[in-house]
């Protein structure tokens, strides 16, 4: 089987797993245990951990706090910021707190009431799930447009009459690898008195982020998607819950400042923590190592069939590529790649069948997304490994092309 589905999640490092034996095996505290050795080992286990993740943004340890993965952080990040259901973020009433998911009525929208949230259309769902939830509770929500390379529309962002409270952008796009201008994003932000959240799960570790430079408020990282453990994940917020205030998504017995509740899960944090210590010393070479091979792949393809051509063209992560194959359906050709782990779109959806809404904001027709695959490489790929797909996809393409099986595409996106 060649891997070529590292946008979903990688591999375990088995750098990454020997460092994590030790606290699955004898080391196995309770880091919020402080009356004995057992406790603090792990707490010092998580506090190196911290720090590792923190370093590798270049950002303060008391910025960096953990939880199950970037789905979670993205959560944390928008109910903490929205935890009443309305743009102010105020409680329903003055009986004092409530719980964030109560059944308050949603408030009544004033003219002055727009500090809502902004988004762009081609958000994970991670995004997109809570700001439609928040929406329905009166918090008012619109989606940024992208133009047909995937590029983020700013001018729109900046003509807009609305000044919302929160603008949430992709460090990277999953689907497509395209980048995004966070630095340029941040000050538009800024300017208009909003805060920066970044969905930085496909960028951490594969393109440099820099907190103090880049300029984002809030940013959510995966373990799983850099060769660490899945089910790990971490929350930057901009100095500390001191500057920027959190209602937490979990309450419980006063973990990770009380932002999260629960055990923390020791193993996979010290497993996080050496992935990015690993992806400190090793980003730039592997970004180097996977260009070639990323070119080799589009270039392979598209010199044996003209008509292929790759969604996202621009500034993009050096590992994907997102190529349309007109006239095939893509969840056949994959089939017939007896083999080859690609993907038509992003794992959360890919059950569903329908068309990527990442591409339908980039302009594609249905049946141009339906035709559509991702190919996101990793550390493990090879030369000869992408050669053998280059084989593989051509074969199977030229195949469904000569029997007719279109499905529901047409010859051209």
């Amino acid at each position: 089987m060649i891997y070529l589905d590292h946008n979903a999640t990688s591999p375990l490092d088995p750098r990454v797993l020997e460092r994590m034996l030790p606290y699955l095996r004898e080391r196995w505290g309770n880091a919020s245990s402080r009356d004995h050795a057992f406790g603090w080992d792990a707490r010092d286990a998580v506090e190196e951990a911290r720090f590792r993740v923190a370093e590798l943004i270049h950002a303060q340890p008391r910025e960096i706090f953990f939880t199950s993965g970037a789905s979670e952080s993205l959560a944390t990040a928008l109910f903490g910021l929205f935890p009443w259901g309305n743009p102010e973020g105020t409680p329903p009433g003055p009986s004092g707190r409530a719980d964030s998911f109560s059944a308050a009525p949603a408030p009544v929208r004033t003219p002055e009431a727009s500090a809502g949230i902004a988004a762009t259309a081609v958000e994970h769902e991670a995004v997109l799930a809570p700001c439609r939830r928040l929406e329905a509770r009166g918090v008012p929500f619109r989606l940024l447009p992208v133009d047909a390379g995937g590029n983020l529309d700013l001018a729109a962002l900046a003509a807009a009459d609305e000044k919302p409270k929160a603008i949430c952008i992709q460090a990277a796009n999953n689907e497509t690898g395209v980048l995004f201008p966070i630095r340029r994003a941040a000050a538009l932000a800024h300017a208009r008195g909003a805060m920066l959240i970044v969905d930085a799960a496909q960028a951490l570790g594969r393109f440099p982020l820099d907190a103090r430079e880049d300029g984002f408020d809030l940013a959510a990282f995966s373990a799983h998607k850099l060769y660490g453990p899945q089910g790990v994940g971490a929350l930057y917020v901009r100095g500390g819950l001191e500057r920027t205030p959190l209602e937490a998504l979990i309450p419980g017995g006063g973990q990770e400042g009380g932002l999260r509740g629960g055990t923390l899960n020791v193993a996979a944090i010290v497993g996080f923590g050496e992935a990015c210590r690993l992806a400190g010393l090793e980003m730039a070479g592997e970004t180097a190592r996977l260009l070639p091979l990323r070119d080799r792949l589009e270039g392979g393809l598209m010199a044996a069939f003209p008509q292929i051509r790759i969604n996202g063209a621009g500034d993009r992560l050096p590992n994907t590529s997102n190529l349309v194959f007109p006239g095939a359906d893509a969840r056949l050709l994959i089939r017939d790649m007896h083999d080859v782990a690609v993907s038509t779109r992003s794992a959360c959806a890919s059950g569903s069948g329908e068309a990527s809404h990442v591409l339908r904001a980039m302009g594609l027709s249905e049946e141009g997304a339906l035709a559509s695959i991702r190919f996101s490489l990793g550390r493990g790929n090879t030369e000869a490994e992408i050669d053998t797909v280059i084989e593989k996809a051509s074969a199977s393409y030229r195949k469904l092309l000569g029997i007719g099986a279109l499905s529901r595409t047409a010859p051209a996106p």
